[in-house]
């Protein structure tokens, strides 16, 4: 909402600007792919209240969302070129959805309550007139040599901008003006919510005793676990419906409207034949690399790899020989007695088919040791370590019996089933106190040392210079051709037609589902679920082409529980089988819907009155610890705590100031997660005043700060808002 043209200062944001549009258009909507010339739509990007969002808006939030993030990068790392990631369109377009729909809700506010800013006060607004302190936008209009705001220069800034004939300005003034509009009419709401701030004398009076009261009690307390199982028996089918029919209407029940899909999926993998003619195209190559003088150019051009090194970092190994590049041990007879100039392979890494090129050999030295470590962190564990240490060293002197005590007494278990042996390691790999005992102490020293995990008795075995070869590889990577990826496809297709033949003889849609199930566990799938939300339908984890047709099964027209998807859906190298397993309706859930819930709920209950029959009519608390062998605990609680020494359990402070007298012991107490017997040993009251100013002031403070930080959120938890966004991209609705 800059005011004026500093950003032209920049002239590198345009460029900026650009790449984050190219990026929002390729990760972003895909409405005109999708939608093409249709009608105006009935939700458009979403509702609030039946209403439709301002997609304008939308637009213009998710500008300045875009271009806050990138100058947040450029703030955190002034020296770098930001980028703008896949991640930051994705929070951008939550930030700008966010405020798109508050601020719908908001003028809806302003203009229920009458709530305006003219004409007169914008300005006195802008320029600080009047009594006004000028708005924050004003405020980047300050003299260079007082730093005090400058109404003169924001006057002129406006002059120009008003007689300029450039679309773009007169739209930026327009923006601008109506940013300070909405900046000032959102101060006057908070302004209007605080006046209804107030705390009178008697809250104050019940803060204070509440803060200062204090009631020592004890208590005994037993958890719902502890309750043996066979105690209360199996929750039943009957008790379960029962709890249901009397429960079901409750708002922590209550489901939202959604839909339930699942699936299940295979991963296209190269064939044989792929990986074949990659090899065939990797030997053909061989001659080339071989005759070509200009390694690192061949590398660079043929390589998916682009990586050369001729020095010392170019080093390669055998694998497990130590970090750094390595190459299978199955090559190492082939690699270590070519000649420079060799080509060898093509051999399968990690990486790929890859052929290599001997460029030279260099003699790397090595050690070669065993050990044993005595885990070590604190300096306690170091001195005891130590004194140990040194123990096992005379012993080993005395017997020449190392192995024996690396089965002992070592706790490296990278090394433990080999005598301890760390073999033909390079300098460098190792921490420096081991790397610097192993090459430096002569072969055959015995001694500790002491590093980050602890000590180590060390026995130099050997040392040696150990022929290396620096390689140059060109690795391509086995990926699936088309032919392929059609079978799978052609596969996943019989699948789909199969399923829809059993489907035909299902009597309902549990049927259906059994059938889905057992399908894809018989054929060696993992059956995977996705909940959809009516109000906000998205998925994590596909792409944006297999997102769109899981969407378009889920809500397409007509859409019944049971329907499979048409065809497999293709998600980069996965292709699923998908079947809409459940229509939620919003409002009271099926049974089966909450059944696992209410099971937990009816356990509880079970549990809770087998403890109630316990404790029940006991008054020595010790002794009823001592039986149920409970939890005996004394604290001192105020009205205002919110947890006591067992947890959360809100109902141990309420019973302790609930008019119980010094003395008396409660009645048993169902409990969060448990149920309690308590007493009040005695009351510390308050000291008697009658200032009450401090409380006042701080209940008066939270409810400013709640009403603040909340009143938006509260508004929208409040509103029925429909994101219809995923489904209009993919031209859904």
């Amino acid at each position: 909402m800059a005011l004026i043209g500093k950003i032209r200062e920049k002239s590198w944001l345009l460029v900026i600007v650009i790449g984050i549009a190219m990026l929002a258009f390729i990760v972003g909507d895909l409405d005109s792919v999708f939608r093409g010339g249709a009608q105006e739509d009935v939700y458009g990007i979403g509702t609030v209240n039946g209403e439709k969002v301002n997609e304008e808006e939308y637009n213009n939030f998710l500008s300045n969302a875009r271009q806050n993030i990138f100058q947040s990068k450029q703030q955190q790392n002034p020296q770098a070129q930001p980028q703008f990631t896949q991640e930051d369109e994705k929070n951008a377009r939550a930030q700008a959805w966010n405020a798109a729909v508050a601020n719908k809700l908001m003028k809806k506010e302003y203009e229920e309550i009458g709530l305006i800013v003219d004409e007169f006060e914008l300005e006195n607004v802008l320029y600080g007139e009047n009594g006004f302190d000028p708005s924050s936008v004003s405020m980047q209009f300050k003299d260079s040599v007082t730093g005090e705001f400058a109404p003169d220069q924001l006057r002129q800034a406006i002059r120009q901008m008003e007689e300029s004939t450039d679309p773009d300005q007169i739209k930026q003034l327009e923006g601008t003006m109506e940013y300070v509009r909405e900046l000032r009419l959102n101060e006057k709401y908070l302004a209007l919510l605080g006046a209804g701030v107030h705390t009178t004398t008697l809250e104050g009076k019940e803060e204070y005793e509440a803060q200062k009261t204090v009631k020592n009690v004890s208590y005994v307390y037993q958890s719902f676990t502890k309750v043996p199982q066979d105690a209360i028996g199996e929750v039943t089918e009957e008790e379960i419906k029962a709890y249901y029919e009397e429960h079901k209407t409750e708002e922590k029940y209550k489901q939202k409207a959604s839909r339930k899909l699942t699936y299940f999926s295979t991963n296209v993998t190269p064939s044989k034949e792929d990986s074949a003619d990659v090899i065939s195209l990797m030997n053909k190559m061989v001659p080339k690399f071989e005759k070509t003088d200009k390694d690192s150019i061949f590398v660079m051009r043929y390589s998916e790899v682009k990586e050369y090194r001729n020095d010392s970092s170019g080093i390669a190994k055998p694998e497990g020989s130590g970090q750094g590049i390595t190459y299978p041990r199955s090559m190492s007879d082939e690699i270590e007695n070519a000649e420079p100039g060799d080509v060898v392979g093509p051999y399968v890494t990690n990486q790929g088919i890859k052929i290599s090129k001997i460029l030279r050999f260099v003699n790397e030295p090595t050690a070669t040791v065993r050990h044993i470590l005595l885990n070590a962190k604190s300096p306690e564990q170091v001195e005891a370590a130590q004194k140990k240490a040194d123990s096992i060293v005379r012993v080993i002197r005395a017997n020449n019996n190392f192995e024996e005590m690396v089965t002992e007494f070592s706790e490296d278990p990278g090394s433990k089933n080999n005598g301890g042996k760390y073999e033909d390691f390079p300098q460098g790999q190792m921490v420096p106190t081991f790397n610097d005992f192993s090459f430096e102490k002569p072969v055959g020293t015995i001694g500790t040392v002491k590093t980050s995990y602890g000590i180590h008795i060390i026995e130099v075995l050997g040392r040696k210079e150990t022929k290396r070869p620096i390689l140059a590889s060109v690795v391509k990577s086995v990926k699936p051709t088309k032919t392929t990826t059609d079978n799978v496809n052609s596969e996943v297709s019989d699948m789909i037609y199969q399923l829809d033949d059993k489907f035909q003889n299902a009597k309902d849609i549990d049927e259906k589902r059994d059938i889905f199930d057992t399908f894809a566990v018989e054929n060696g799938y993992t059956v995977r679920s996705i909940t959809l939300n009516d109000e906000n339908p998205r998925t994590n984890g596909f792409g944006d082409l297999a997102e769109g047709r899981i969407l378009r099964l889920a809500y397409e027209e007509g859409v019944q529980e049971g329907q499979l998807s048409s065809s497999p859906i293709r998600d980069n190298n996965r292709i699923i089988v998908a079947m809409v397993n459940e229509i939620v309706e919003e409002g009271v859930p099926t049974f089966e819907a909450v059944k696992d819930r209410m099971k937990s709920e009816v356990r509880k209950e079970k549990q809770a009155q087998y403890l109630v029959d316990q404790m029940v009519g006991k008054t020595d608390l010790q002794a009823l610890a001592n039986n149920m062998n409970a939890k005996y605990q004394s604290e001192g609680l105020t009205f205002s705590s919110n947890n006591v020494a067992v947890g959360r359990e809100p109902k141990i402070i309420g019973t302790a100031f609930s008019g119980l007298i010094d003395g008396q012991t409660s009645v048993p107490v169902v409990g969060n997660s448990g149920v309690f017997v308590l007493r009040v040993d005695n009351t510390v009251d308050a000291q008697e005043t009658t200032d009450f100013s401090t409380e006042i002031e701080q209940l008066n403070s939270q409810k400013t700060t709640t009403i603040q930080n909340q009143h938006r959120s509260a508004l929208i938890q409040g509103a029925e808002v429909v994101d219809n966004r995923k489904l209009r991209a993919h031209g859904i609705r």
